[in-house]
């Protein structure tokens, strides 16, 4: 789940760099800042590396030059097909040495980023110092949008089963109370900024928690806000309708709300698999609703 999230929300650093790059783009490094972002768009890795590398060690390049540069070089060494962890990291630290603010911040959530994903991968000790960088942002920035991102990644850190090692292979269990800091951190988050503008996906992660622990009005609560307040991905989006009406029609035995789900996911999906399930299921909770009523 920290995979996907970590690509979805890489791509406001990917913008806020290019846009950088397209500030400078005067000169040299603006046109080859560009030439780097767009061969990291098209999977050209190593392109994209090599020139990120020539511009960040230029000795013209400007310092929004090099703030491009080495979110740049970051960025493609973390979120590449085969990441090469130790040198996003490195490149981290370099992007931090620039000491200007946004430098700083993107810095402390590449390194915190690149912590949860060895953590991830069994070495001791790095989620909980990429825990710890995630809540220093919280805490340092709490007004920034950038604050936003560490909670969805502090978040689902928490929320992600850990491996039980006395268990069989494969088998993994939350510790007790880590659930309920990770629902907790999503929850003050919205509570303080409502409608900050990854709202929706933290209230789709509150409706996954509160789906696994049974709490089934509350997933449905959690999924109906985040569908109103908008889902970018039509995929995502038609996710969330299903869900609503199958919890609604199966979970709760609310068929005026099914109906209503059910209508709109036939509406809006036409050309979908799930359409004549949804024409058919609508149909079925109509027929419940009359019998209620009968």
């Amino acid at each position: 789940m920290r995979r996907a999230i970590g690509l979805l929300l890489v791509s406001a650093c990917v913008a806020l760099a290019a846009g950088c790059g397209e500030g400078a783009g005067e000169g040299s490094g603006g046109a080859r800042l560009e030439e780097g972002w767009r061969a990291y768009s098209t999977g050209d890795f190593d392109v994209a590396v090599s020139v990120f590398e020539g511009v960040a060690a230029a000795p013209e390049a400007t310092a929004e030059d090099q703030y491009s540069a080495l979110l740049g070089l970051a960025t493609t060494h973390h979120l590449r097909t085969n990441p090469d962890f130790p040198r996003a990291r490195e490149s981290y630290e370099r992007l931090g040495e620039l000491e200007t603010p946004d430098a700083l911040r993107q810095s402390t959530l590449g390194l915190a980023l690149v912590d949860l994903a060895e953590g991830t991968a069994g070495l001791e000790g790095r989620t909980n110092e990429g825990q710890a960088r995630l809540m220093a942002l919280l805490r340092d920035f709490p007004d920034d949008p950038i604050a936003d991102e560490a909670v969805i990644h502090l978040a689902a850190s928490l929320l992600e089963p850990m491996p039980d090692k006395a268990a069989p292979a494969g088998f993994s269990l939350p510790p007790s109370g880590r659930e309920e800091r990770g629902a907790n951190v999503l929850e003050q988050r919205l509570q303080t900024d409502p409608d900050n503008r990854l709202a929706p996906s933290m209230h789709i992660m509150l409706a996954n928690h509160y789906k696994s622990i049974g709490q089934m009005r509350e997933a449905v609560d959690h999924l109906i806000i985040a569908e109103k307040k908008g889902i970018a991905g039509v995929k995502t989006r038609s996710v969330v309708l299903w869900q609503i009406a199958r919890i609604a029609e199966n979970e709760l035995k609310d068929y005026d709300l099914a109906a209503t789900y059910y209508e709109r996911y036939a509406r809006e999906f036409k050309r979908t698999t799930l359409f004549y399930r949804a024409r058919e299921s609508l149909e079925r909770v109509r027929a419940l609703k009359a019998q209620e009523g009968a």
